[in-house]
């Protein structure tokens, strides 16, 4: 029952493991620097934004490399929380979060930062479909698939082609 909802928890394979990891962590760094490039403006809204952006970095940055963050007290335990999380949710996560700061401040520097982490988090959403794409494989398949087969004839060719 547990395997429809989350397929591709088992699935995954190592390197798509590292890669969603490594593309959250780099993530994490190119938006909170442009966080702090959005902070300098007149436009308090793109502070508000800056800021959001900054929040952002340092959360996925503690979600994907806490190692990063070892100077917080109490993150080992939340590293283990963020360990056993389904793909599906950090996939939500990080898509919704990434959304909020280019509503609120439209620039290129705001859609590059907050783009990375969707990214991230379409990444997520792939490991989460698994292998399969989330499609279950019944035994009638298989068997209606073995009938369709069986009933083939060669086709065969001569060599005028007719």
């Amino acid at each position: 029952m547990n395997a429809g909802q989350d397929a591709g928890k088992d699935e995954v394979t190592w390197w798509f493991k590292i890669l969603g990891r490594c593309v959250g962590a780099i993530s994490a760094l190119v938006c909170m620097g442009l966080g702090v490039w959005v902070c300098i403006t007149i436009h308090p809204i793109c502070i508000v934004a800056g800021v959001l952006m900054i929040v952002l970095g340092l959360f996925v940055m503690v979600m994907e490399a806490p190692l990063c963050c070892t100077f917080f007290d109490g993150l080992d335990r939340f590293a283990a929380w963020v360990g056993k999380l389904k793909y599906f949710y950090k996939a939500i996560i990080y898509c919704v979060m990434a959304i909020f700061p280019m509503m609120l401040c439209f620039e290129i520097s705001t859609v590059f930062g907050s783009g990375l982490i969707f990214v991230t988090g379409a990444i997520y959403g792939v490991m989460a479909l698994g292998k399969k794409g989330g499609q279950v494989r019944r035994p009638d398949d298989v068997e209606m698939n073995q009938r369709l087969t069986d009933g083939e004839e060669p086709v065969a060719m001569t060599p005028e082609g007719t």
